[in-house]
């Protein structure tokens, strides 16, 4: 539900650091004995693929689908960078949802990987999540599948972890698989190129390779351009002749019909422990929470918009608080709890299948959001992304020329195309289905009662899908005892912060529980 929302945030809404020990370094300061074949450009390279020889991979974002699939790419036996626009990486707020398909991947491609995500992660193990009234607050219907299907399947439990959390423990791992033969730099340091983007790229007429235009002018060739820099992709722009630098109404993205709005306060409602998210639906708009580590809620408001790119609203706060005047006081008192200077606000743009446009250019190719950015409420963004990563290494591992690079790239669009626009469309339809409820609320029994028997026939066949991609499964023993010792370490970093700021004189408890166990009051509506 939450895999695409967090936005870059203010330092204090993130609890845990990039440690400047993993952060890349700057490109235009790269030696070139560290930079290796990015600094020094080799006059030839054999078409041959071998250890000696490796691919020479250059990954446009250093995102989270760009850093997995950096990892991926490695293990795999490639000689990766990844190049980051920005010129240094900041905190990013808010928790993501990362399904049991991401987290199957992650634990395919690296043990050491998986238990640090999960360090520093909650499992939706022993919660519940679903839709709830946004004026009442009531539980309407819950979405059990979740946490059914992976201990039915043996695999892996959704979590949920902070986006800067996530990013750090794949720099991490970056860092400390791989040795670096420079001792005045990590591994980190030769991988991930700060302050550097790719504007454009040229597929050599020789065949050789890709030329990779930097934003400084520099001329880079690769063996493979991999374009992971988002929605706004540069890469993307270029392989499919759209409007280049160009974002919001000029591009080729889909408005959603939403701006959004998102918080993360200090806070303790009832439910902290228990639930994994709630999306409250009322007139117009929807609301979903989702307890965070360290005794934080994070909250995306989506209100409903009729055009794109309207200007900010100076008081979001007092904004918010009016137009969901009446909601439920679960809405309301986390909105009061945000310091509204920290608010953040956007549209949301999502995009089309590309079912007509493959995403392999020669000897350059994309991943996540860059090619099918999806809609948050289907908490599949940074999963597909990892899937991507996972599945090009498996194709450019069996490549054994450089000259079969081209129809391995096709190969992996082939792969990809069905399942990334299935996902897709899963999340369009949510979006729709909400926009078609919430003018129904005054009927809702009637509503119910028609469509309350099939939905958790629908959810199941939702997750089951999203579920299926699953390279690694985990005995369903074995998840539960992880998932009980993160919900132990989960409460004690909650209480610990609540204490805190209760010695300090902050107000953060909330509303006390009017509301019936979710399964029983799902039966009693």
């Amino acid at each position: 539900m939450l895999g695409a929302l967090a936005r870059p945030a203010h330092s204090h809404r993130s609890r845990r650091r990039v440690s400047s020990r993993h952060v890349g370094r700057s490109a235009s300061r790269v030696s070139p004995r560290a930079a290796g074949w990015f600094a020094e450009p080799t006059a030839d390279v054999p078409d041959a693929v071998s250890a000696d020889a490796p691919l020479r991979v250059l990954v446009a974002g250093g995102g989270l689908g760009g850093l997995f699939a950096a990892i991926c790419l490695r293990n795999a036996g490639a000689d990766v960078v990844v190049l980051e626009r920005t010129a240094s990486y900041r905190p990013f707020g808010g928790p993501i949802q990362l399904a049991s398909n991401g987290v199957s991947v992650i634990k395919a491609t690296s043990e050491s990987l998986f238990r640090r995500v999960h360090d520093v992660s909650r499992p939706f193990w022993r919660t519940t999540s679903g839709i709830r009234d946004g004026l009442k607050g009531n539980w309407m219907f819950t979405f059990g599948a979740i946490t059914e299907l992976p201990d039915e399947q043996d695999l892996p439990f959704s979590i949920c972890v902070d986006r800067s959390d996530l990013q750090a423990a794949l720099l991490e791992e970056i860092s400390e698989t791989h040795a670096c033969d420079d001792e005045n730099e990590n591994e980190t340091q030769r991988v991930v190129r700060m302050d550097a983007a790719v504007v454009r790229y040229a597929n050599r007429a020789d065949g050789r390779g890709v030329d990779a235009t930097l934003a400084d002018g520099r001329v880079v060739t690769a063996d493979v351009l991999v374009g992971a820099d988002g929605i706004w992709s540069a890469v993307r722009a270029q392989m499919f002749g759209e409007p280049g630098g160009v974002k919001g109404a000029g591009s080729t993205a889909s408005f959603t019909g939403y701006k959004l709005f998102s918080g993360l306060p200090l806070f303790k409602p009832y439910y902290y422990e228990d639930v994994g998210y709630s999306a409250f639906i009322g007139p117009d708009h929807y609301f979903v929470t989702c307890p965070d580590r360290a005794g934080r809620v994070q909250w995306y408001g989506f209100i409903k918009a009729s055009t794109p790119e309207s200007p900010d609203v100076d008081d979001p706060k007092a904004f918010l608080e009016t137009t969901l005047e009446g909601w439920a006081p679960e809405v309301l008192e986390l909105i009061r709890a945000t310091d509204p200077a920290t608010i953040e606000q956007r549209d949301l743009w999502d995009r089309f299948p590309s079912v007509a446009k493959s995403w392999a250019d020669g000897r350059v190719t994309l991943l996540g959001d860059s090619c099918h950015a999806t809609m948050p409420n289907i908490g599949q963004g940074a999963g597909l992304a990892f899937e991507d990563g996972f599945e090009l290494a498996k194709v450019l591992k069996d490549v054994r020329s450089r000259s079969e690079i081209p129809a391995a790239l096709r190969s992996f669009y082939r792969r990809r195309i069905a399942r990334t626009a299935a996902v897709q469309g899963l999340g369009r339809m949510n979006s729709e289905a909400i926009k078609i409820l919430t003018p129904l609320l005054p009927i809702r029994p009637l509503v119910e009662y028609f469509i309350g028997p099939f939905l958790p026939l629908v959810f199941r066949a939702q997750f089951g899908y999203c579920y299926s991609f699953c390279p690694q499964k985990m005995d369903a023993r074995d998840a539960r005892a992880l998932a009980e010792e993160m919900r132990a370490r989960h409460k004690k970093e909650a209480e610990e912060a609540w204490a805190d700021a209760e010695a300090r004189g902050v107000a953060v408890v909330g509303v006390e529980n009017a509301h019936e166990n979710p399964a029983l009051e799902v039966l009693a509506n």
